[in-house]
């Protein structure tokens, strides 16, 4: 029995989702001019030209992959500013998220990896540029919220963006950590990496 344009859809969206996976891993891992299509293709366990289905370049790919975590940044960033809670409540939620994403799945240390891997190898694509805007834009809104907490008494006193630059250093160190360490890393607690914030 043939397969239905919904089923089809589903395939395709699968092996996509495999593709970006094994792209995210290898360009983080070994450097963007060092991971070839077939790599990726091996490592996703398709062929070549099936990759070429998707994307018509390794750059192509790469962009995707940017593209993805400068939306999972936005969210961060939408995150910040609800205002119906405490800046308390949204630094511990914020950093229970980050921590979870950072347990749970290799993909978040994968793009701190990657990131940092494109600026050390001048790997960084067109796409670098939009990227460093988006994690910058998140960096001005924590020390926002910083500065927020700090007015409302809930935060130490201090540079709000100092601050802010501290933190996403400790969540990157973590993120670091667990791709070193895998399975036999013990995350910190939220209060443990709030306690350089909190009064």
């Amino acid at each position: 029995m043939a397969r239905t344009q919904e089923q089809n859809d589903k395939m395709s969206l699968a092996t996509k989702h495999k593709i970006m996976v094994a792209g995210l891993r290898l360009f983080s891992r070994k450097g963007f001019s060092k991971t070839s299509v077939k790599d990726i293709a091996q490592t996703a366990g398709i062929s070549t030209g099936l990759i070429y289905c998707h994307f018509s370049t390794k750059e192509e790919l790469f962009g995707e992959i940017l593209k993805k975590t400068i939306k999972e940044m936005s969210k961060a960033v939408r995150f910040l500013d609800d205002s119906n809670i405490s800046p308390t409540q949204t630094f511990a939620g914020l950093t229970a998220n980050l921590l979870k994403d950072i347990q749970s799945s290799e993909d978040l240390s994968d793009y701190f990896l990657l990131i940092t891997r494109c600026i050390l190898e001048k790997d960084a694509l067109n796409q670098m540029e939009e990227f460093k805007k988006s994690d910058l834009l998140l960096f001005e809104n924590t020390a926002k919220l910083i500065e927020k907490g700090q007015d409302l008494g809930e935060f130490k006193q201090g540079n709000s963006y100092k601050l802010s630059l501290m933190f996403f250093s400790v969540i990157q160190g973590i993120a670091d950590m667990k791709l070193f360490m895998g399975d036999k890393y013990i995350a910190p607690e939220v209060s443990d990496i709030m306690a350089f914030l909190l009064k």
